[in-house]
């Protein structure tokens, strides 16, 4: 019981210093905010409704892209479930990201396909190029605007160039399957594991990588458009604002003690949108966003839980009437 308790408490005392690294990034936002008051009293904020509307629909439709790609990534290794229950599982797991330490995100899911008889390490896998191809389409779209804009270069040099380049380069080696499989099976010899076969093409990943770089594409021109619909942007900037929110969502979900990449997606965004916008403009826009994507998160994640209900209990009710 003593051994229970210290990890309670030690349990507490690690989510209380994670809420206030949370609290002092807002805090420090905040503040700069409130001391450039008179900029952002004085800037050209301008609501307009038809953007704001086509942006929510265009993000939302971003997450379905998402999925796409992860129920190709099912198929290819063999553990696909039908496309409505893969809807189900992964918009549920998404709750999992507002919660601390961002473990449950892949848990739930993980949980999920086990329950339905899928291989534990075929799921395991599916997970990992799940992340790491998400991740490099982040990491090429903001490269890409890292050295498209004038505005930013300020912030590189060649050679810093070449070390950002780097791991992106290493991460497309890395999930070549034969490096991949050699990799995987070195880790699982040494924790006395069976060894792992990987069914899947260097073709077919990066078709899948191609996918998430639509989707990231997508949610970028969907970030545009919100943040056209508050304050005047020019088009020329939407690659911008979509390598901005990619590397920031990036960011975001590594950062283990922020749930939902709280506060650093904020800190991240509003450092790069500070290239083209009021540094105190920047952070409210970072604050819209984030309520702006979690509501459509919530909404879909909701939306999804709803229809799955209502058809589970129509099946149902014709179970019973042939029954």
């Amino acid at each position: 019981m003593k051994v229970f308790r210290v990890i309670k408490t030690k349990a507490r005392l690690l989510e209380i210093l994670q809420w206030t690294l949370v609290g002092l990034i807002f805090f420090f936002l905040g503040k700069m905010v409130w001391g450039d008051w008179t900029r952002v009293r004085d800037a050209a904020f301008a609501f307009k409704g038809g953007p704001l509307v086509w942006a929510t629909v265009i993000f939302a439709f971003s997450y379905f892209i998402q999925i796409w790609a992860w129920y190709l990534i099912t198929v290819k290794l063999g553990i696909a479930i039908s496309f409505r229950e893969t809807l189900v599982s992964w918009f549920t797991s998404q709750l999992g990201k507002y919660l601390p330490g961002k473990v449950w995100l892949l848990l739930g899911r993980f949980y999920f396909y086990e329950s339905k008889g899928k291989s534990k390490r075929a799921i395991s896998i599916a997970l990992y190029f799940e992340t790491v191809i998400g991740t490099v389409a982040a990491g090429v779209l903001f490269l890409m605007a890292f050295v498209l804009f004038d505005e930013i270069r300020p912030f590189y040099t060649g050679r810093r160039l070449g070390g950002l380049i780097l791991p992106f380069a290493l991460a497309l080696i890395f999930l070549y399957p034969p490096v991949l499989q050699r990799t995987l099976n070195w880790v699982l010899h040494r924790i006395r594991r069976e060894p792992v076969s990987i069914s899947i093409s260097y073709p077919d990943i990066l078709w899948i990588l191609f996918i998430s770089l639509a989707a990231w594409m997508a949610g970028g021109f969907a970030f545009y458009l919100f943040a056209n619909s508050l304050f005047s942007i020019p088009s020329k900037y939407i690659l911008l604002l979509t390598g901005s929110l990619a590397i920031s969502c990036f960011l975001g979900l590594i950062a283990l003690f922020a749930p939902s990449g709280l506060g650093v997606r904020e800190g991240v965004l509003v450092y790069l949108l500070s290239a083209i916008l009021p540094s105190s403009v920047a952070i409210i826009l970072s604050i819209l966003t984030r309520i702006w994507t979690t509501l459509i998160e919530i909404g879909l994640i909701g939306m999804v839980y709803l229809l799955d209900r209502f058809r589970n209990r129509s099946e149902q009710r014709k179970r019973d009437v042939q029954a």
